[in-house]
């Protein structure tokens, strides 16, 4: 397993860094915070975590990102995962 940046709706929201078989969540914005720190057994699963989490946030939370989900795709080099 890899660091990789994780993003929701377009938007950098943590990393990932190996944890044994496992990857954790380091969180980089106030809307995932929650979730920092927490162990995944993979992107998917976190992916989940991520999107349930985010569909249960208040509205200024999600304001952040509504822009953001229309905006044009990632460049593919870069190792991004996105939760939306």
């Amino acid at each position: 397993m890899k660091k990789q940046v994780i993003e929701y709706a377009g938007i950098p929201v943590g990393i990932t860094i190996p944890d044994g078989d496992r990857v954790k969540f380091i969180a980089v914005k106030y809307p995932v915070i929650d979730l920092d720190g927490g162990s995944y057994r993979n992107i998917s699963e976190l992916q989940a975590a991520i999107h349930n989490h985010m569909a249960k946030s208040a509205p200024e939370d999600q304001a952040e990102f509504l822009g953001a989900a229309n905006a044009p795709v990632a460049s593919s080099a870069r190792r991004v995962f996105n939760a939306a």
